[in-house]
This record gives C-alpha cells, structure tokens and sequence, in this order.
C-alpha cells in the first residue's frame, strides 16, 4: 500500500495532471495554437494550413482529455481498494478486539487461579481465582512486582526456581493460610511453549473439596469393612460352637444355628440396601417413572412394619388413609416404597415401646408431601446435617443391636433427589423427628416431557 503512494508522491504537478502525454506533445501542441493564432491573426497562415494545425491541436487536446480521465479512474479504483484494506483492517481489529476481550472475561472468572510470569519473574498477568487462592489483596497492584516479594512461600519460590533452572513442570501441593483456615492447593508450574526466554505460567487449583471426598471415601471403606467384619465375624464363631455342641448340647447348636441365620440375614440386608443405594446414585436411567398412588405405597409399607411394630409394643397411625387414595405422585413406585419402609423402620427402631409413629400425606403445591412423625428418642440439632450419610448414626453405642444397616437415610436422601424431590428433618432431642419428603406431583403434560427426555 506504501509503494504505489511513493511513487505517486515522485510525480511533478504537471506529470501528475498529464499522466500518459508527453512533454513533447505537449509542447507541440502549445506552439502550434500559438503560430496559427498569430499567424491568422497577421494573415501570414491560409485556412487549409490552420485547418491542418487546429485538427492536430484538437487530436492533441482529446487525447490529453482521455489520458486525464484513464488517470482519474485509476485514481478512484487506487482509492477503492486502499479504502478496502482500511474496511478490512479494521474488521480485523474488531475482531481481534472482541475475542482478547472475551478471552479476558474468561480468565478472570476461571475457578482456578492462573499466573504468568516473565524472565525475570516478575508478575505479567494474575486472575482474581489466583489471589484468592494465594490469599492476596484483591486490589493491591501486583502486575509487575517480582513473585517473590508477592508470594512468601518458601515451597513456591523453590519450584519456580526449579522450574526456571531445570525446564521441568513442577507439581506439588501447597497450604496457604487464610485468616483461620488453612487451604490446601495444587500448584502446578510450566515453561510457556515455544518462549525461548524462560517466561513460566503457574496453575493453582484448590483441592478441599478433593480432600474431602478422599476422607469420606476412606471413611466408608473403613464403615463397610467394620459392618462386614462384625456379622462375619459372629458367624464364625457361632459355626465353631455348633460344631462343638452338635454332639454334647444339641439344644444350644439349634440355638446358634439360630443366631447364624439371623447374622446372615443381616448380611443379605446389608447388601442388598449397598445395591439400592448404587441404584439411586446411578440415575434415572435405572427408574421406572409413571404415575404412583402414595397411598398404596405407604400400605406396603405398613404391611411390613406392622408386626414389628406390635412386637416392640409400638402403634403406627395412618388417620387419612381413605382420604388420601387420590394422591398420586410421578416417580418410581419401587422407590417410594423403600423411602416409606426405611422412614417407618427407622422410627420404629428409635421409638421406645408405648410410643406413636404417625404417617401423613397431603399436597404443597406441585409437590406431594410424604410425612412419618414419631415420639421417640430425637435428633440433636448439631447431628442433624450428618445423619443422611452412610453408615452414620447419632449413638454409637447402638451399632448392632437395633438392627439397622446405617445405609437407610441415606438410601431415602439418594432416592428423593434422584426423583426431583428432596428430604427434611425438624427434631430435638427426646422429642420424637419429624421426616418430611417431598416427590413432584403428577402431571400428564410434565409427565410427557420428562419422559421424552429420558
């Protein structure tokens, strides 16, 4: 775009107006309408001679007019084209506008924290995750300030020396207090590709979370291997003593036959609440959803908890049942089920003979709400947010002599939100709970679509 201007700039004035006609023609063309000018004027030139010359001053005038035109059309597409490149530079600038900016948005709301830093490790760029995760000011003007001075970390200062020197990714994990916590962070330091001059970015991701979901796990496998040792362990010593007693002590062997029964019977519970609770966590996929009256899923529930009940010398009260018939609920029948029986055993087991479990249904809104109330031992406010993990329970002291696997709650949680719905819990202790669960009513069109979608 520069050449063509310089070499326009080169141009005199009269080449520049002239563009095509040569200074000779030029020339000729001036003398000669002088002479003729001059010589009829004295008389000195006849008409057919100044007819001649004034027919070649005209040829000489039209080709001047042709050249200016030929030249001013090659200016004006000159001109186009240089607007053109204007047009598209600036689409291009626009462009490259829009996507650093957008580029910038995402960076600043990254979860994870990002550094870059230059050769000399100084701070070339920062991401707000990153000061909160290094626990910075998020104000202070830190572009520009050696890391060094930012960051007092001994173990962050080593790996990006490391990591400067060796030209190696440096992985490790870094505690950053902030006011009273202390957060564990993942650090994670590389050599920007391609920069030949030892310009490193830094990643910073924090792990609570990670952490978290590591103890619990570790917490579970320590919970189902106690769960599992103590049944198996009862079995095998109660098999030992039947083989002793099977000659000498008939009597006491059919009793121990007894007690293997039931630990197996505790086992096969065990497992088979592990299977519903890897149901529910699984999905939908794995569920039956159709329109399901509550009321006849409670009755299930009672047709199993009954005799318990009577044993232990406990009533189980369902005063709207008739009335309730019509309540449907879309979900899975199965589920409900479980969520009504393990509601209505967990009270039962909590309850002291002479007590009430009193069952309710009724409709809040789009939803259907389940409800089992007992007046039994209660819930203390401060374990109430724990109680719907695995193998949790309030007393310890009551691990294997009520029966429970530790896995019903936490099954009714699984199964509610896996429904759309979700579970509540109003208690104090001695009190009696109150468990509430709510299940999306049914509706045909809701009922379409959320078919459609599976």
């Amino acid at each position: 775009m520069k050449e063509p201007q310089r070499k326009f700039e080169k141009l005199d004035p009269l080449d520049r107006e002239l563009q095509g006609v040569t200074r000779f023609e030029v020339g000729c063309a001036v003398g000669s309408l002088t002479f003729v000018l001059i010589g009829m004027i004295l008389g000195w030139v006849q008409f057919p001679i100044a007819f001649v010359f004034l027919l070649f001053i005209t040829v000489l005038l039209f080709r001047l007019v042709s050249s200016r035109r030929g030249f001013d059309l090659e200016m004006r597409l000159m001109l186009g084209r240089y607007r053109d490149e204007i047009q598209r530079s600036r689409e291009d600038w626009e462009l490259v506008k829009r996507e650093t900016e957008e580029t910038i948005a995402a960076f600043s709301f990254m979860k994870d924290g990002v550094l870059v830093l230059s050769s000399d490790l100084h701070i070339a760029l920062i991401n707000p995750a990153a000061r909160v995760l290094l626990s910075l000011d998020p104000d202070q003007k830190l572009v520009g300030r050696p890391l060094a001075e930012v960051v007092r970390l001994p173990k962050m200062r080593l790996g990006v020396q490391r990591a400067f020197e060796e030209g190696k990714p440096q992985d490790f994990l870094l505690e950053v207090q902030n006011e009273l916590v202390v957060r564990p962070v993942d650090v994670r330091i590389d050599r920007i590709v391609n920069d030949s001059s030892g310009s490193l970015v830094i990643g910073l991701r924090d792990v609570t979370e990670a952490q978290l979901v590591e103890a619990m796990r570790r917490e579970f496998i320590a919970n189902i291997s106690h769960e599992l040792k103590t049944p198996l362990a009862a079995i095998k010593g109660y098999a030992e003593t039947v083989e002793d007693a099977m000659t000498d002590d008939p009597d006491a062997a059919f009793h121990f036959m007894g007690q293997i029964r039931t630990q197996c019977f505790r086992l096969e519970k065990l497992v088979a609440d592990m299977m519903q609770l890897a149901r529910a966590q699984s999905g939908k996929k794995n569920f039956k959803f159709c329109a399901v009256p509550v009321g006849q899923c409670i009755q299930d529930a009672l047709d199993t908890n009954q005799p318990i009940a009577e044993q232990k010398g406990i009533e189980i009260r369902f005063p709207r049942l008739r009335q309730r018939q019509d309540v449907i609920a879309f979900a899975d029948y199965d589920a409900i089920v479980t969520i009504v029986n393990n509601l209505i055993s967990n009270a039962v087991r909590y309850t002291d003979s002479g007590g009430t479990v009193e069952i309710d249904v009724s409709l809040v809104d789009r939803f259907v709400q389940l409800s089992v109330r007992d007046n039994g031992v209660g819930i203390p406010p401060s374990e109430q947010e724990r109680i719907f993990e695995r193998f949790y329970r309030v007393q310890k002291s009551r691990e294997t002599v009520d029966g429970g696997t530790g896995i019903g709650l936490a099954l009714v949680k699984n199964l509610a939100v896996t429904m759309a719905g979700e579970v509540r819990v109003s208690s104090n202790s001695g009190e009696g709970a109150v468990f509430e669960v709510l299940l999306p009513r049914f509706d045909e069109a809701v009922a379409e679509q959320d078919a459609g979608s599976l």
